[in-house]
């Protein structure tokens, strides 16, 4: 009887999601193709305003404690503008092929080559040809090409940074008020601890954390309403791989899990890591799926071979193949070994780091001790724990390009700090019968 009646349920779970998807792919296209129609004239305009303070910045400028961590990525924020300035109505196939266009040039500066291309672009030269980037969807361009518009690129990194603190400030009064504050400060030094001055200075860095702030402004809405879990875990992927270029997709599955975790043990609601995994699993699937669906229509639509491209650059990435020139790369050690090195900063980083951690562990003992806290109450909601381990998970899987682009890239542990510190506030929580869940 069980069986029967949890075939239904698994197959409307399963209806919901193909329409979600199947919808989700539509708006995808539409909103590219929308941003196609965009007044080009007003784009190059303000590309031409941007590319003298691209030029004197250069492709990885360093700064706060000029540390490697600290490094902006001009050059891939330089690709998005070219392919954002590329896609328009001249050549429709453009919102599929992600054309990044090229010119016969000479520059002094190597590095100056690809403001070079851009600046070219924007005052209407003929370009010689292009390189078309089809293994992304590159959706920020549904947004980027309405921006530019208005607003040249220093000026969307100083407006889209303010909505970034908004976000993350409006995040911290949800958990603040369903939860408690010890949880959002926990949250708060989660966010401290990758360095958000930095994430705020590039367009690159900051779709995850966007996208993540945005499914933790939703999940109240779930907190009664377990049916719908997988839907909106399957639409973050799709959004995450849409918008993102490839940085800490991680982030956006499991900040919102971490918080629905708790706010749903605060009710008084078993939380299991099978649930948990299931929803990483269905996440996951949306996040593959859309990807595909990108490399078949581009197959389908253009004349580039968007399967191959991708599924070829998939197998470099995991090690399938090996890049050649890129042999050395291919090293899970190499790969924490420039993980420590981001996550300390330097030797005297690493104390104070680990000087931190000792006295957070310090303090919690104490607290246990005088509270008397039983073993049960660690126990509880040990799941969470689950959520903290998937950082590293990720980084095995993916070693290659942990290895090369670590530097932002290891953001992504900024989850396990989220939700270390979210197992040890709920820990006390479930120790102390007569805390309750404010309205």
């Amino acid at each position: 009887m069980r069986l029967k009646g949890s075939c239904p349920a698994a197959l409307r779970e399963f209806g919901k999601c193909a329409v979600v998807f199947c919808l989700s792919v539509v708006v995808a296209m539409g909103s590219l193709l929308a941003a196609a129609f965009a007044p080009q004239s007003r784009i190059n305009d303000n590309l031409l305003d941007s590319v003298d303070g691209l030029y004197l910045e250069g492709q990885y400028p360093v700064i706060g404690d000029r540390k490697i961590n600290s490094l902006l990525d001009n050059a891939t924020d330089t690709a998005i503008l070219r392919a954002t300035a590329g896609m328009n109505r001249h050549y429709l196939g453009s919102v599929l092929t992600n054309p990044l266009y090229t010119y016969n040039t000479s520059v002094e500066d190597e590095g100056d080559y690809p403001v070079k291309c851009l600046e070219l672009y924007s005052i209407g030269e003929a370009s010689s040809g292009a390189f078309f980037y089809v293994r992304y969807w590159m959706g920020f361009r549904a947004v980027l090409r309405w921006l530019l518009v208005f607003f040249d690129y220093y000026q969307i990194k100083r407006y889209v940074g303010a909505l970034f603190f908004a976000m993350f400030a409006l995040v911290l009064c949800s958990i603040a008020k369903r939860v408690d504050t010890k949880t959002a400060f926990a949250f708060a030094v989660s966010i401290i601890l990758v360095r958000p001055q930095v994430i705020v200075g590039s367009l690159q860095f900051l779709p995850c954390f966007l996208i993540a702030f945005t499914a933790m402004l939703m999940v109240p809405l779930l907190t009664d309403r377990p049916q719908w879990d997988g839907v909106f875990f399957l639409e973050i992927g799709i959004v995450t791989m849409f918008f993102d270029f490839y940085t800490t997709p991680l982030v956006t599955v499991g900040f919102p899990l971490v918080y629905l975790a708790v706010l749903r043990a605060r009710q008084g609601k078993g939380i299991t890591l099978k649930w948990m995994l299931r929803c990483v699993l269905i996440w996951l699937a949306g996040y593959a799926l859309m990807w595909l669906a990108k490399l078949t229509l581009t197959s389908l639509l253009t004349s580039v071979d968007g399967l191959g491209d991708g599924l070829s650059a998939f197998a470099r990435r995991t090690g399938i193949e090996k890049s050649e020139g890129y042999e050395e790369y291919y090293s899970l050690s190499l790969a924490f070994e420039n993980l420590r090195s981001v996550i300390f900063s330097d030797a005297e980083g690493k104390v104070v780091y680990l000087l931190g951690v000792g006295l957070t562990v310090l303090t919690i003992v104490i607290c246990a001790m005088r509270r008397k806290l039983r073993l049960s109450a660690f126990a509880a909601n040990g799941c969470l724990l689950f959520a903290a381990v998937l950082p590293f998970i990720w980084f095995c899987c993916t070693a290659q390009p942990i290895a090369i682009h670590y530097w932002y890239q290891y953001r992504s542990i900024a989850l396990t700090h989220w939700a270390v510190g979210a197992y040890v506030t709920q820990t006390f929580w479930q120790g102390d019968p007569e805390t309750r869940l404010q309205a």
